[in-house]
Parts: C-alpha cells; sequence; structure tokens
C-alpha cells in the first residue's frame, strides 16, 4: 500500500513532565487540605476560646443577672458569686463546674472598672486561681452594669 503512514505516537519527555507536575501538585493540595479538617478534634485554643465565651455569657445573661435584664448584674447575687464565705443562692462551691470547664483548665472571673478589680460592699470581686504571667490565657469580656456604674466582667481560661 502505497501512500500509507504510521501514526504512532510516543510519549515525549514534555507529557512525561506536565502528567508528573499535575499530579504532584494534587497531592500536595489534598494533604494540605487535611491537616486543617482534623484541626477541630485536637485540644487547641478554640475550645479554651469557647469555653470562655460560654462561661461569660452564662454569668452576664442567667447567673448573675437581674431576671429579663442580660448585662445587669444583681447586686446581692454577685457579691454572693464572688465571696466564699456568703451562702446563698448564687454562691459556688466549684468555679470550674458552675463555668463548664474541662478539669484540667483553669477559670478566673473579675469584674473591672478602669483596670482594677472592683470592690461591692467589702468584697472583692475576683474568683479562682490567678492568671498566669506566662502561657496562653484565652480571654471573654463583657460590659456590665453592676450598681448603676459600667464594669467589664472577664472570664480567662488557660
Amino acid at each position: 500500500m502505497h501512500g500509507k503512514t504510521n501514526h504512532r505516537r510516543g510519549q515525549t519527555t514534555i507529557d512525561f513532565l506536565v502528567g508528573a507536575s499535575v499530579f504532584l501538585l494534587t497531592v500536595g493540595f489534598v494533604f494540605a487540605s487535611l491537616s486543617g479538617i482534623f484541626a477541630p478534634f485536637t485540644g487547641t485554643e478554640a475550645s479554651d476560646t469557647l469555653a470562655a465565651d460560654r462561661g461569660a455569657a452564662t454569668l452576664v445573661e442567667d447567673a448573675l443577672a437581674r431576671p429579663g435584664r442580660p448585662g445587669v448584674l444583681n447586686a446581692t447575687c454577685t457579691r454572693q458569686f464572688f465571696n466564699e464565705s456568703l451562702a446563698g443562692a448564687c454562691s459556688v462551691a466549684d468555679l470550674d463546674e458552675q463555668m463548664g470547664i474541662d478539669a484540667p483548665d483553669q477559670v478566673n472571673v473579675t469584674v473591672e472598672e478602669d483596670g482594677s478589680v472592683r470592690n461591692l460592699s467589702g468584697s472583692e470581686l475576683r474568683a479562682g486561681p490567678p492568671v498566669p504571667d506566662r502561657g496562653s490565657v484565652v480571654v471573654a469580656r463583657r460590659l456590665v452594669l453592676l450598681d448603676g456604674e459600667e464594669s467589664d466582667l472577664y472570664v480567662r481560661t488557660w
């Protein structure tokens, strides 16, 4: 047969290079994406952030608030919460348990005004262990009204 041409073609180095590059980029993208998939299941700062925020919301909206007035703290209840020697409905035996904080974590709650801890009828409004100077500390802050004065309620977890 005259005029018949053979159309066989072999793989060239350019074809191989393009195929290998696309494969390696795909594998790299998959591995980079997989690391973020498992992040919510590791004990990271995100869980501390949620715990601090949940604790602050519970105190400001329910535990220390006047009924039907979130953000406005009941002075009697607030004093009982922060003063271990006062017994009452708002007294707390275990701060971590009250705030829903897991056992290895620590929690500190303070009510501050202009950067210093507030006193209410002789009770310093501070509960929990002192905040460490080093390490990661997560802070949730809420603006509250206590005895007619604006203050900041801080929940710190570490």
